[in-house]
């Protein structure tokens, strides 16, 4: 029988040299009541070159252990997931979706208290230009 080969998405690089953290989703099914529900269980991986990016589907392979953690190796690279929930670290998407996994960690009280702020930051953009405008004239 060959080594572990598991799929998943980078959820961590460029914090740790020469690894990447990687999540894999296994999707199970309840033995009584048949309910299917999502585990989620995350690997070091060792990415040799540094080459991998948040969002990056990939695929590892079992090998001798290569630190306290570490125990895959990278196989190869899928390329970027569109449906992943994380996305490349620059891209707007990685940046709202970083926003939704605050948010899901705040209370309703801070999170309608930010609402908020947002909301009178947005207005008072919406009046300086016509401040500036009242002031050339």
């Amino acid at each position: 029988m060959g080594a572990t080969v598991l799929t998943g998405i980078v959820t961590k690089a460029g914090v740790m040299a020469k690894t990447v953290t990687m999540t894999v989703a296994k999707v199970k099914t309840h033995p009584k009541l048949l309910k299917t529900y999502v585990r989620h269980n995350k690997y070091l991986v060792h990415d040799p070159e540094n080459k991998l990016s948040i969002g990056e589907r990939i695929r590892a392979q079992a090998c001798r252990p290569l630190s306290a953690r570490k125990r895959f190796v990278l196989l190869e690279s899928l390329g970027f997931d569109t449906n992943a929930s994380n996305a490349s670290a620059t891209s707007p998407e990685a940046e709202r979706l970083r926003h939704e996994r605050a948010d899901a960690s705040m209370s309703a009280e801070q999170r309608e208290w930010i609402r908020i702020e947002q909301l009178v930051q947005a207005e008072s953009r919406k009046r300086m230009p016509n401040r500036s405008r009242e002031r050339s004239a």
